[in-house]
């Protein structure tokens, strides 16, 4: 029955408002006169151009920055890790208005790196919107390589040695094979995230620069809503594309999930190659530095007067009368909305994930649909089907779902798959029903995996903007509704102080829940 229920659900979520937004478009009785127009629009060729160009340079190097970070987590024990782990996602979860605002402290023309290096306005160019996007997605690398590559059987690299191969050749022959599935998955999400990205493109693109996003937008502030549903239905269509192609490359089989089994990692004090510590120190202090150095310019930011002196004024004028006027709700409400909508969509979101994952994996590719549409669209797509028959409240907890879901059910199907099939077949044959077998079996083992994936789901849900602006029509104040509203009205250093607030937030609660899974067990 839940398994039907939950299938519905999710039908309902995103193919329905996705059905709309089709069926409304088929019905226009000038279609084929607005597609040939489209087609021969040179400003789509440049939009799509610019799009997968800067997304597959986007991936490849977050891939590439990710790498090194994936083999130091997956090969070595430290003090720390987990903690370490943990912070290098934070930026992967932080809303894009906030990253954005970080960036501008540390690397605009007046900030700290720009000023010390003299790299000017590099942050507003391509070269920037690429840095950005970096920023973004290289942790998705170094979490689900990773993790995948941390229980990989080492003895088949010891074997390969036995038999002459060198470590290079054992790499590129047992190793590269093995991690092929997650590193086509993590480049997928680098790559889809990127494709779709809105925010980064506006403000740091320009003019110049224009991504199939930005183009959407320009057709809806100029009210060709017709065209923008048309260029929104061809995103999505290029976007599932590669969502079954990737999901094709990334399968497993039998044979290669044989050659996975618990942690190999090793205590990192007994490596005794000085190079490669010297190695590791380099790598983390640099991600300290490009990476973290945005956050914590923007925080430091936030305890300065416009005169440059100390103050804690900023943080206390987010609670005075003139910010509630300005929002139009007090800020502790703020705090309410944003974390009520955030829980209650991520545990729906997980809930829902467990029962897809676990009983429709050969659905995976029509889960993952979300990841290739445009908010907007969506967001269209919800007004046209939903609005009228539904609340306000639970059209915005399906937004949040919606946004939430796919890198959910991400984590929870990688979780389903490294359980081990056997627990569930001996179960069975002792007389275990499926709920005890889910209770007793799936569940422990997935705890670790069920907290994470909530932990990811409230970051997405809470660095929202677009579908809360656009659902919520601006009445429903979040985070990242507030700090849109400050930094419009150029309420600068109470923005800043908002940001920090967000960034201590989003840091806490991640580190907490992902840090259930401490004592995780390995199936």
């Amino acid at each position: 029955m839940w398994r039907l229920v939950s299938l519905l659900i999710l039908l309902l979520i995103v193919y329905v408002p996705l059905g709309g937004l089709v069926v409304k478009l088929l019905a226009l009785p000038n279609l084929i006169e607005i597609i040939t127009e489209l087609l021969t629009d040179p400003s789509l060729h440049s939009a799509l151009k610019f799009t997968y160009t800067q997304a597959g340079l986007s991936a490849l190097f977050s891939l590439i920055i990710g790498l090194p970070g994936a083999y130091f987590f997956s090969h070595y024990e430290f003090k720390g890790k987990r903690l370490i782990r943990n912070l290098t996602m934070i930026p992967f979860i932080l809303p894009s208005i906030l990253v954005v605002l970080a960036m501008i402290v540390f690397y605009g023309q007046q900030g700290l790196f720009a000023r010390t290096f003299g790299t000017g306005t590099f942050i507003y160019s391509f070269i920037g919107i690429i840095f950005a996007h970096v920023f973004y997605n290289f942790s998705v690398s170094i979490r689900i390589v990773g993790t995948t590559w941390e229980k990989l059987d080492r003895d088949l690299l010891e074997s390969a040695y036995v038999l002459g191969d060198s470590p290079l050749r054992a790499f590129f022959r047992i190793e590269l094979p093995l991690l092929w599935p997650s590193l086509a998955y993590a480049t997928l999400l680098s790559f889809l995230y990127s494709s779709l990205s809105f925010a980064i493109v506006l403000v740091f693109g320009g003019v110049s620069f224009q991504t199939v996003e930005v183009f959407i937008y320009t057709l809806v502030r100029r009210l060709n809503l017709e065209k923008a549903h048309l260029v929104a239905f061809l995103q999505l269509i290029i976007s599932f594309t590669f969502i079954l192609l990737v999901n094709y490359l990334s399968k497993r089989t039998d044979s290669v999930d044989k050659a996975f089994t618990l942690s190999q990692a090793k205590p990192f004090n007994k490596e005794k190659k000085t190079w490669l510590k010297v190695l590791m120190v380099i790598y983390f202090v640099a991600l300290l530095i490009f990476y973290g150095g945005p956050l914590l310019s923007l925080s430091y930011r936030s305890f300065l007067t416009r005169g440059g002196t100390f103050t804690l004024q900023n943080h206390i004028n987010l609670f005075s009368a003139k910010t509630t006027r300005l929002l139009g709700t007090p800020m502790w409400q703020v705090f309410i909305n944003s974390l009520l909508l955030a829980g209650t969509s991520s545990a729906i979101a997980v809930a829902l994930a467990f029962v897809l994952a676990r009983y429709y994996p050969r659905f995976r590719p029509f889960f993952l649909v979300p990841l290739g549409v445009s908010m907007m669209s969506y967001g269209f797509g919800v007004l046209v089907t939903m609005k009228n028959w539904l609340p306000v409240p639970i059209v915005m907890v399906f937004t949040q779902v919606f946004i939430a879901f796919p890198v959910v059910y991400s984590i929870v199907s990688l979780g389903l798959e490294e359980i081990n099939p056997e627990y569930r077949q001996a179960a069975a044959v002792l007389g275990a029903s499926e709920k005890e077998i889910v209770s007793t079996i799936y569940l422990p083992l997935l705890r670790p995996t069920l907290n994470s994936a909530f932990a990811y789901g409230l970051a997405l849900s809470l660095g929202d903007l677009s579908g809360i602006m656009l659902v919520g029509e601006g009445r429903f104040v979040t985070f990242t509704v507030a700090l849109y509203r400050l930094i419009g009205h150029y309420s600068f250093p109470e923005g800043t102080a908002l940001g920090t607030l967000m960034s201590v937030l989003f840091i806490i609660l991640f580190v907490l829940i992902e840090g259930k899974g401490e004592g995780r067990g390995h199936a």
